[in-house]
């Protein structure tokens, strides 16, 4: 995990939902890849930025679970981690976000992830999802390769 991990630093890194997903809930398998881009994103090292829409991404199943313990962990996260900036959707995004659901067939918070880190000029953008490799517009990174 040591050099590509390397290679966030100084860098401004758009996130996917899945990785707060991963940090929060303690997925057995990616806790700790998850972990170690919020410490860089923390220490100042990297730089976060996701979109507004992970708020219905991550709060809608503990929402639905009545998991209010869990959904007051993610909005005190998300309101108060430091060197990460949460960008709401705007013009840009959204016409950038159907040219990238045009051009991969990506479903919209996808295509809107993505276009917010483009838009945003994110050095990377991290997500597990397999399917978004093929965007060439930014360069996508997944925890799998940040593992191995």
């Amino acid at each position: 995990m040591g050099q590509l991990i390397e290679q966030l630093n100084n860098k401004y890194i758009a996130l996917d939902a899945n990785i707060f997903i991963y940090l929060m809930e303690k997925n057995k398998n990616y806790v700790i890849p998850a972990r170690k881009i919020f410490e860089k994103i923390q220490k100042g090292q990297s730089f976060g930025i996701t979109s507004s829409i992970i708020y219905a991404e991550i709060l809608s199943k503990p929402m639905q679970e009545k998991n209010q313990i869990l959904v007051d962990m993610y909005r005190v996260f998300l309101s108060t981690f430091p060197n990460l900036v949460i960008k709401d959707v705007d013009k840009n995004v959204s016409i950038l976000a159907a040219k990238l659901r045009s051009d991969y067939k990506l479903k919209t918070p996808d295509a809107i992830y993505a276009a917010t880190g483009i838009v945003e000029r994110a050095d990377y953008f991290i997500t597990n999802d397999l399917r978004l490799k093929n965007i060439r517009e930014i360069c996508v990174i997944t925890l799998d390769e940040l593992i191995n």
